[in-house]
């Protein structure tokens, strides 16, 4: 199969399902299968196949409109979870990750939208286009646990942020080329489709998964939720089925995101937690044995018990900052009422182990000083940051590709009716500290965008920057004189209809619409009904009030 013909099959299945990257899907060592796939990736072509499906869904998965689609696609076809409670958990969880966590997030990718499906199965998933889909049944599973859930979604959201999608797609392409090149031999027929489909497996997707694993914890963690959030998921998690060559698994296997988990855990507390089995210990002291209650097992409690105290030491360079107090009843309180420390809190208040705490937390950072333990992680973990630094700065670079990616962008999620995200992209616009035309291009669409939010006098302020910047620009003019129109200066809203058209004659059809309006609340009936005329002879389907609607339908 030649490229051009998979890369209309491939955006096919991009519009259709929007290439995702799930929590769940469906090893043996087969040393033949790798031999033989280092035959087809060397096959011609395949470099040129893996570009042409790279540049294809990275644009795709760029484009607001196509995000729309798969939005509506899903709510359409999944059906939609209509609990507001359960709306309000998602919502809380995924904007803390997007404010507050430490990543970057591409000039070539959306900001992420997010909605929760009927699905009543255990998962969720992110596309190409940065559209998460969480299914109810994860919601129902994790008792909505926020500090649980972070550590899905944080790992959907890497797989946008990292562009995992597009690249594994690539990947997959090239081999499917170098594949259909080779004629006769071993790698023929069916062998040829379970090799390729194994290497696919445990060489794209399983690597990315990985990653999403990874970068998901040190995410939702820097995002302030309880790192014990993820290996406690896990717990929950469906079993990976048996595979065999025939049915690779294409996700690491369930014990083994366990281990790496809690050993990310135990990084992140520098060395000094450890959540076993049930138990909890710290520094190889036993501190808690959790039982099991309505929502959580022993171990998932164990989990997010182990994952506070990580918190605590990770956030608080010294044993003071934990604000030990003795209360009047004789318990211990500590830290302080965060979302993150309430199954520790909760736990060591139950069991009365206060002082037990105070005295295993301050032996701790005296170890600290002699090991040097709490430097050498922070020393990997600045590591980390300083990767995210690096793709950060160049997604605010001065360069022509950022500026027309964030300038179009706004645009189009404006006309999308999205100004929350408009305002986004504007934003990152405006980041890159382009020159004065592209300045005003931002501060006109968060100048819309604001309009579209009732907000009138910050429009204003927005549109009258854009205006000072570009006094040339039509667009600025109409979106201004919109909203002149909203605040009761219909004159003005006039002028700047008068001008938006003088500078792009016969452009805007808007224009039109916009003069009938201020016509008509100037009573101006009969210009009002020409302007509308006008309008609807080049858009037929346009918003005209009521009263000169079934005047110009009657003619």
């Amino acid at each position: 199969m030649k490229a051009k013909r998979l890369w209309k099959k491939m955006r096919m299945g991009v519009l259709a399902a929007g290439i995702s990257a799930a929590l769940l899907v469906p090893s043996p060592s087969v040393a033949e299968a790798n031999i033989l796939v280092d035959v087809i990736t060397g096959a011609i072509g395949a470099t040129s196949a893996y570009h042409t499906y790279l540049d294809g869904v990275l644009r795709m998965g760029n484009d607001p409109v196509v995000q729309k689609k798969l939005f509506d696609q899903d709510r359409g076809e999944r059906g939609v979870d209509e609990s507001e409670e359960d709306v309000a958990i998602i919502d809380g969880v995924m904007n803390q990750l997007i404010e507050r966590g430490y990543y970057a997030l591409e000039a070539n990718s959306l900001p992420f939208r997010w909605s929760i499906n009927a699905d009543e199965s255990f998962n969720a998933s992110c596309s190409a286009a940065d559209y998460i889909s969480i299914n109810k049944g994860l919601l129902t599973a994790l008792h909505g646990d926020r500090d649980e859930l972070a550590g899905v979604l944080a790992h959907e959201m890497i797989h946008g942020l990292h562009q995992h999608i597009a690249y594994d797609a690539a990947k997959q392409a090239a081999i499917q080329v170098g594949a259909s090149a080779i004629s006769g031999g071993a790698l023929t027929g069916l062998l040829s489709d379970i090799l390729m489909n194994y290497h696919t497996a445990k060489n794209i997707t399983a690597p990315s998964e990985k990653d999403a694993d990874e970068s998901g914890f040190w995410l939702m963690a820097s995002a302030g939720f309880n790192p014990g959030g993820f290996p406690a998921m896990i717990y929950k998690m469906p079993d990976s089925h048996s595979e065999s060559i025939l049915n690779p698994d294409d996700h690491p296997e369930t014990s083994n995101r366990l281990k790496r988990g809690l050993k990310w855990m135990n990084e992140y507390s520098f060395g000094h937690v450890e959540a076993k089995e049930d138990s909890v210990l710290i520094d190889g002291q036993p501190f808690l044995t959790m039982a099991a209650n309505e929502e959580y097992s022993a171990r998932e409690r164990a989990c997010l018990v182990a994952g506070g105290v990580a918190k605590g030491f990770h956030d608080h360079a010294m044993v003071s900052a934990w604000h030990f107090t003795k209360r009047p009843d004789g318990s211990v309180d500590f830290l302080n009422d965060g979302d993150a420390y309430r199954h520790l809190k909760s736990a060591v208040h139950e069991a009365n182990l206060g002082e037990r705490l105070e005295a295993l937390v301050t032996a701790a950072y005296s170890k600290d000083r002699e090991t040097g333990n709490r430097e050498k992680y922070l020393e990997k973990e600045q590591e980390r940051r300083e990767d995210i630094d690096k793709k950060r700065e160049k997604a605010q670079r001065n360069t022509k590709n950022n500026i027309q990616s964030y300038a179009e962008k706004s645009l189009t999620y404006n006309a999308l009716s999205l100004p929350d995200l408009a305002i986004h992209e504007a934003d990152r616009l405006l980041a890159c500290e382009p020159d004065d035309e592209a300045k005003a291009w931002a501060h006109a669409e968060r100048g819309s965008a604001f309009y579209q939010q009732d907000m009138y006098d910050t429009a204003l302020v927005e549109l009258n920057t854009a205006v000072s910047l570009a006094p040339k620009e039509a667009r600025t003019y109409l979106y201004r004189g919109y909203t002149l129109h909203a605040v009761g200066d219909y004159d003005a809203a006039l002028a700047d209809s008068q001008t938006a058209e003088k500078l792009a004659p016969g452009v805007f059809a808007a224009n039109l619409r916009l003069q009938g309006l201020a016509y008509d609340a100037k009573g101006e009936d009969n210009l009002a009904m020409q302007a509308f005329q006008a309008y609807l002879a080049k858009n037929p389907k346009g918003d005209v009030p009521e009263k000169y609607a079934d005047a110009l339908m009657g003619e």
